[in-house]
């Protein structure tokens, strides 16, 4: 007669509504998998009367402790908002997703920041948190592509991140998990895009080209501070979509 194979503990920090999505998934994918749920209040439909979803502020010493009894055998932080400290990530392996080619665009605002910059030929990476920002070995690489608004991005990363996160799930469980190093050569980092980012200034308009512009409005929707133009009495235009016409 066999063994039953003992269910393996995963818990997921959760602050954006992507990533609740992607966990969703994984806890109707994964009937043998314990998940526990640490969720902020700004995440949209959370089932509160779920015993294992804790709806929190912050991650504060008690909800550290809770995490250490239930002993996870991983920790998913996807679009965890908040710095990783070695306390969590020494009670069990810590996986973030990063939405670029790592080792390029390390850092804050990464959707942004390449959107910006006129970059079309993304990735989802999946990694291990590390002592510094998104240096950690990969463990799942994926390419996407940034065409559309933001929402049509996040869906394309979601796909994906359930996609990778069922992938290593599996490979843990048969204890084939493997990642490789990255190219710190090859590494840029960008910090993350602050709220006073978001203001079009008018003379901006004689330095860029229309597709700036574009690029700027569409990575910025909720739940980031959406590109705005200040016009007269300090009134703010909001740009929440826009069209280009090509010559």
């Amino acid at each position: 007669m066999s063994l039953k194979k003992k269910k393996i503990n995963i818990v997921s920090l959760i602050s954006r509504d992507w990533s609740f999505e992607i966990t969703n998934k994984l806890v109707s994918k994964f009937k043998n998998v314990n998940f526990h749920l640490f969720v902020k209040k700004n995440v949209k439909n959370i089932s509160k009367n779920n015993k294992k979803i804790f709806v929190i502020n912050k991650l504060s010493k008690k909800y550290i402790k809770k995490i250490r009894l239930i002993s996870p055998d991983l920790i998913l932080t996807y679009g965890w908002s908040d710095y990783l400290s070695k306390e969590i990530r020494n009670i069990a392996p810590c996986l973030i997703l990063h939405p670029s080619k790592l080792p390029k665009y390390r850092g804050g605002s990464p959707i942004q920041n390449q959107l910006i910059n006129g970059v079309n030929d993304s990735a989802v990476t999946i990694l291990y948190a590390d002592d510094k920002l998104d240096t950690g070995n990969i463990l799942y690489q994926k390419n996407i592509t940034l065409d559309g608004y933001l929402n049509e991005i996040l869906d394309r990363i979601t796909l994906k991140g359930y996609e990778g996160s069922i992938k290593i799930i599996n490979a843990y469980k048969n204890n084939s998990l493997k990642s490789k190093f990255q190219n710190d050569k090859q590494a840029t980092f960008y910090f993350r895009r602050k709220p006073s980012q978001s203001h079009i200034n008018l003379n901006d308009f004689k330095n860029y080209e229309a597709k700036y512009f574009y690029n700027i409005v569409r990575g910025l929707q909720e739940p980031y501070p959406t590109a705005y133009i200040t016009c007269k009495n300090n009134t703010k235009l909001y740009l929440n979509r826009v069209s280009i016409k090509k010559k």
